[in-house]
C-alpha cells in the first residue's frame, strides 16, 4: 500500500506473484473508462499480448455530464504555468458554430492547449452541447501526434458541431474564420 492505495508496477502488477490491481483500488483518476483501460492493460499482460505497461495520464478524457457539458484531457493551462511550459491557446466561442445557434445552445466554447515551439497538443477543453462526444476528435489528434494544421485543414460536414474543433485549431494557427 502506499497513501492508502494498492501500488503497482507496469501492467498493474502488484508485488504479490501473479496479482494484478486496477480501478479504485490504486492511484490513478477514478473513472469506469481507465478502470476498464486498466484492465484490458493488466488482461493483454497476463495472456502474453504486446501492450502499453501503463495509460498515459495526459490522455485521458474526463467528461461532465451536465448543462452544458464538460470534457477535457491532458494539460490546463494552471499545470503548464507550474511546470513552466511554454504554450499558445486558443478559444473559440460555440456561438460561432452555425449548428450550435440554430439548435439554440450557443453557450460554451472549444480551448486548445499546444506547445509554443513543436505545436504539439497539450491539451483541450469543451463546455457545452455534445462536448463528451465532441473531446474524441481532439484525442485522437493528440494519440495520432497530429498538429493543429492537420485539423485546421480537414473538412468538416456543415452544419456540425464539431466545426468549432476545426476553427480553434485554426485559431491557434492564427486563422479561425468564423470568430
Amino acid at each position: 500500500m502506499e497513501k492508502g492505495f494498492v501500488k503497482v508496477r507496469e501492467y498493474y502488477k502488484t508485488n504479490v506473484e501473479n496479482i494484478y490491481a486496477i480501478g479504485d483500488i490504486i492511484n490513478t483518476p477514478q473513472l469506469a473508462h481507465v478502470a476498464s483501460k486498466e484492465g484490458e492493460i493488466a488482461v493483454e499482460n497476463m495472456v502474453g499480448h504486446k501492450t502499453e505497461k501503463f495509460i498515459d495520464i495526459n490522455k485521458i478524457p474526463s467528461a461532465i455530464y451536465s448543462e452544458p457539458q464538460i470534457a477535457s484531457f491532458g494539460y490546463t493551462e494552471e499545470k503548464l504555468k507550474e511546470k513552466k511550459i511554454d504554450y499558445k491557446k486558443f478559444i473559440f466561442p460555440y456561438r460561432g458554430i452555425g449548428k450550435s445557434v440554430a439548435i439554440e445552445k450557443s453557450e460554451g466554447f472549444v480551448k486548445i492547449l499546444t506547445d509554443k515551439n513543436t505545436d504539439e497538443i497539450l491539451g483541450a477543453h469543451i463546455v457545452g452541447a455534445e462536448a463528451t462526444e465532441l473531446i474524441h476528435e481532439m484525442l485522437l489528434a493528440k494519440n495520432a501526434e497530429l498538429l493543429p494544421e492537420d485539423i485546421s485543414k480537414m473538412i468538416h460536414t456543415h452544419p456540425t458541431l464539431s466545426e468549432g474543433i476545426m476553427e480553434a485549431f485554426r485559431g491557434i494557427e492564427g486563422w479561425a474564420i468564423h470568430i
